[in-house]
């Protein structure tokens, strides 16, 4: 019964940041925005300088990356340095990536 009500809350809530194109939001989803600083495919980390500093991110090559309008660029490998982007994640063993969106 508490979780219905929580989930009813969320629903009715407006949320605090940009809703992300296909991930699903809970009371766990996090958002930062910021330049991408590096992306290592072999570690699956991608780097990003937020205003509260360098954030690493987990973000595997499952994540996807959306572009302004909304069309899929591909995983987090065709990041460069440099891009502004929205990153949508979960605090679970680190900061794991829901979805990217470049600006």
């Amino acid at each position: 019964m508490l979780a219905l009500a929580a989930a009813l809350l969320l629903a009715a809530a407006p949320l605090p940041f940009p809703a992300p194109r296909m991930a699903t939001v809970t009371e766990a989803t996090k958002f930062d925005p910021g330049t991408v600083v590096a992306y290592d495919a072999t570690r699956g980390e991608l780097r990003v300088r937020c205003a509260d500093g360098l954030v690493t991110f987990l973000a595997g090559g499952d994540v996807q990356v959306f572009n302004r309008d909304g069309t899929p660029l591909g995983p987090p490998s065709k990041l460069v340095a440099g891009q502004k982007v929205r990153v949508w994640y979960v605090v679970d063993h680190g900061a794991r990536v829901l979805e990217i969106a470049v600006e």
